[in-house]
């Protein structure tokens, strides 16, 4: 390939990656809010599409029967297992808010102890700095009175109004998806025979299992990282180490928090306790969970995804600065299409540059 050709490339790759940019931005940011539900129903039909097929090819089921029975068994298959998880969080919630007045009386004692030991540290008589702690918390219970209890109970209209929209919405992802399942086998014919198809193809073919790829890594990383925290919560014997397990594994995805914030407090306060076990099975717990995390997040995010992982915390950053907290996801989508787009287009315009290449005319001499 000669220099010309190579900066000819060069240059339809920038304008690609510019147009795509732009394009994923515009997409993001005013189109899928519109259109949202119906990817979520493309979602669900393409999942439960195998199944569909063997209803159709060899039970002779139709196809819409075929997929509403499909889409209710994986739905009801994802309802047990959200509900028995949600009952055993419910279980530990209530346990907690039972025991809460056990705790506000050792966080009592606790607070007594450390603000005598700061009057005596810093001279001051006894009681002073109690009584500056007090009053604060006083402050604080009446601003939550006066700013937050009467604006939670004035939207609670609109807040019942929001959940029957989010209902709404389900139903109409149901339907979507019923209809979607129906009508997969024409729409795809239907696309077949547009002009952009086969680049189209590629694209999506390509970003399909990027996507799963991504997701599925994801989720190993927070499975296991659930696990460890459970079983090192589990082994200072905490009565909801299955709800802060799971908590500390959702804040430990976010570059931003990490399982840090709430372990490494935690282990600090254990220690000035005087309980040297449980500090040191919580530091032992985070340290294990960022060996694994630094380990496979590489291996699966950066392997699967064909970018850096530093370039992965970038798009994380830059999609939560433009589309808040959603951006955490959308971040590293949009970094996918933009770079799976590039590539594809750059193996398009290198075949054509060989073909072309082949094409021309050479002499015997």
């Amino acid at each position: 390939m000669n220099s010309e050709a190579s900066n000819s490339i060069r240059k339809k790759l920038l304008f690609t990656a510019v147009i795509t940019t732009l394009a994923v931005y515009i997409g993001f940011k005013f189109f899928l809010p519109l259109v949202f539900p119906f990817v979520i129903a493309y979602f669900l039909a393409w999942v439960v599409r195998p199944v569909t097929e063997f209803f159709n090819r060899r039970l002779k089921i139709p196809r819409i029967i075929g997929g509403s029975i499909s889409l209710i068994l994986l739905i009801a298959a994802l309802g047990c297992g959200l509900l028995l998880l949600i009952d055993k969080l419910i279980t530990q919630v209530i346990t907690f808010i039972k025991n809460v007045p056990i705790y506000l009386d050792i966080m009592a004692d606790k607070l007594d102890s450390i603000c005598q030991s700061w009057d005596g540290l810093f001279g001051l008589s006894d009681g002073t700095i109690r009584a500056v702690v007090d009053e604060n918390i006083l402050q604080t219970i009446n601003n939550v009175k006066n700013n937050i209890l009467p604006g939670l109970t004035q939207h609670s209209i609109s807040i019942a109004v929001k959940i029957a929209g989010v209902v709404g919405i389900l139903v109409i992802i149901f339907i979507a998806a019923m209809l979607i399942v129906k009508d997969l086998p024409t729409m795809k014919k239907c696309m077949e025979k547009t002009k952009f198809y086969e680049d189209m193809h590629r694209i999506t073919e390509k970003l399909a299992n990027t996507g799963i790829a991504y997701l599925r890594a994801q989720l190993i990383i927070m499975v296991v990282v659930a696990f460890l925290c459970v079983f090192g919560l589990s082994l200072i014997k905490n009565e909801y180490a299955l709800l802060l397990g799971l908590g500390i594994a959702i804040m430990d995805a976010f570059p931003v928090l990490g399982s840090g914030l709430i372990l490494i407090p935690w282990s600090i306060i254990m220690l000035f306790d005087g309980n040297i076990y449980a500090a040191a099975i919580l530091i032992t717990t985070y340290l294990i969970c960022q060996v694994v995390r630094e380990v496979l997040e590489p291996k699966l995010i950066g392997k699967c995804t064909g970018t850096r992982p530093l370039f992965m915390l970038i798009a994380m950053y830059v999609g939560i600065q433009l589309f808040s907290f959603i951006g955490f996801i959308l971040g590293p989508i949009g970094l996918v299409i933009i770079v799976t787009t590039v590539r594809v287009t750059k193996e398009k315009l290198e075949e054509e540059c060989a073909c072309t290449k082949e094409d021309l005319p050479y002499s015997d001499d």
